[in-house]
């Protein structure tokens, strides 16, 4: 699927405002590490395992059974 960097741009401008801190963070990460860019996209076809864990995870992440990044990071590092 390719997209135009307009077509970004686009998205971007709809996205949350509680969203664009973790965009950024993503781009920025993108942008400093081009030695990932040999890395293939990955095109396989999802299979119904796939699909169940996703459903699934979607699920505990609505319900709050999720772990947060910033009590991820916490442990880590205290």
């Amino acid at each position: 699927m390719a997209v135009s960097k307009k077509e970004l741009a686009d998205l971007v401008q709809q996205l949350s405002d509680k969203d664009i801190p973790l965009v950024a963070d993503f781009l920025k990460r993108l942008l400093s590490n081009p030695l990932d860019a040999h890395i293939p996209y990955d095109d396989e076809e999802l299979t119904e395992d796939d699909l169940k864990a996703i459903d699934k995870a979607e699920l505990e992440f609505k319900s709050g059974q999720t772990i947060s990044l910033k009590d991820i990071e916490h442990e880590l590092l205290n």
